[in-house]
């Protein structure tokens, strides 16, 4: 995308924004829909959605292939700044969406739901409608259903029209739902959401200010759902630090024998210049 900074962490994308540009960049892929009429998707990449991508090569053609792909999370912070590539800024969807909701709601952008269980996602349509008074809410469905069922979804959603779609069935089955129904959507633009739904609804109860700001939300997140969690924390964590930790070493490696070429080539240039 043109004025987008992309980037790769093990070598799946993140598009390194700040958020206004990321809000502006929605903005501008609706109004490109609007005109080509091509639904655009939006993505975010997490520790998670890496270790998901390292073994899915699917899910990561659909990452590559996405149209804004936002970093999510302070694991990524840490591997910029192990890196020597630092994360602008951390645009979780559970924050970002709502923005995009309030953009929503100042240009007259209707929004569907789709994903969570039947009770979650009402109470979620009813807690936007709090929020945001003016929203054009104009639907929801669970995402509890077969792929039998998939036409009939995708049929109510297109005599909807909505201008956002919000698809919450976590990863990777949202995206993969996106990339495989995209073009036959009625919608101008799908973002993959994750637990957006769970949180706006009170399922899931979203961690302390000063955990966010530490950049630990995520252990808190596994305090209210060890058993759905644990593997994040004992297996994709460590896994994720120790592949931050060798693609230092090796980058540290390959400037090392870069610095030392050079100061056999320089050596060799100033023989020959001598003689």
């Amino acid at each position: 995308m043109i004025g987008v900074e992309t980037r790769y962490y093990m070598n799946v994308r993140v598009d390194n924004l700040l958020l206004d540009t990321a809000l502006e960049q929605v903005e501008s892929l609706i109004e490109q829909s609007k005109e080509d009429g091509v639904p655009r998707q939006v993505f975010f990449t997490n520790v998670h959605s890496i270790h998901l991508a390292r073994k899915d090569t699917e899910f990561r053609r659909y990452l590559d292939k996405a149209d804004l792909v936002l970093p999510d999370g302070s694991g990524l912070k840490i591997a910029g700044k192990v890196l020597e590539m630092p994360i602008l800024e951390n645009l979780n969807g559970t924050d970002f969406t709502p923005k995009v909701c309030r953009m929503a709601e100042t240009g007259k952008w209707s929004v569907y739901l789709l994903g969570a269980r039947e009770d979650v996602v009402k109470r979620c349509s009813e807690k936007l409608k709090e929020r945001f008074p003016n929203l054009s809410l104009i639907g929801y469905h669970n995402g509890y259903f077969s792929k039998n069922e998939e036409d009939e979804i995708v049929e109510e959603i297109n005599k909807k029209k909505p201008d956002i779609l919000l698809v919450a069935l976590g990863q990777p089955y949202q995206e993969k739902w996106i990339a495989r129904n995209a073009n036959r959507l009625n919608t101008h633009i799908c973002l993959a959401v994750g637990g957006l739904f769970d949180f706006l609804a009170g399922a899931m109860k979203r961690a302390p200010l000063w955990m966010r700001k530490l950049g630990i939300e995520w252990f808190h997140r596994f305090l209210q759902d060890p058993k759905s969690k644990w593997d994040r924390i004992l297996i994709e964590i460590p896994v994720f630090l120790s592949l931050v930790l060798q693609e230092k070493v090796i980058s540290l490696t390959s400037k090392r024998n870069l610095n030392q070429l050079r100061w056999i080539f320089n050596g060799q240039r100033d023989r020959y210049i001598r003689s």
